[in-house]
């Protein structure tokens, strides 16, 4: 180090001078960072919050899909369907704030409706297919509820 910034760290005020500088820098950095994570933490708050709502019909299709053994045309007819009760289910909610009970009653509407609509779709030997679906989803959804009446 040459002798004049040995000198410069040496005196009081170079060393507070030193001293601010890198807090002033450290401060940047920390807010930079912090707003960082705050990004970070945003859309991953966001996108978690996405899959349980707007994949649903998604999901449900490639289960119903799996299980039924639907062509591609099919696949996309129960897409529709399925997109289409999830989007009157949603202005149910809004309708029904908090009643469960009339909710649950427009839920299991909306699900036969969407039920019957496809099994028009669907070949005998694939009706009897979504009938043994129907009967494990309907069993999953009564185990849901369990869980959440503990």
């Amino acid at each position: 180090m040459p002798l004049n910034l040995h000198l410069f760290f040496l005196s009081k005020s170079g060393m507070t001078k030193f001293i601010q500088e890198i807090r002033v820098g450290s401060m940047k950095h920390f807010v930079k960072i912090l707003v960082s994570l705050l990004i970070v933490l945003f859309i991953s708050t966001a996108a978690m919050a996405q899959p349980g709502r707007g994949n649903r019909a998604e999901m449900e299709t490639n289960r119903i899909k799996e299980k039924v053994g639907l062509t591609d045309e099919q696949t996309k007819s129960v897409r529709t369907i399925l997109k289409q009760r999830s989007e009157a289910m949603r202005k149910e909610f809004e309708v029904h704030e908090g009643d469960r009970s009339a909710i649950r009653e427009a839920m299991q509407k909306n699900m036969q409706k969407s039920d019957s609509t496809i099994e028009k779709l669907l070949t005998a030997d694939q009706k009897k297919k979504f009938e043994l679906y129907k009967k494990e989803r309907d069993e999953e959804i009564r185990n849901r509820m369990k869980e959440r009446q503990r």
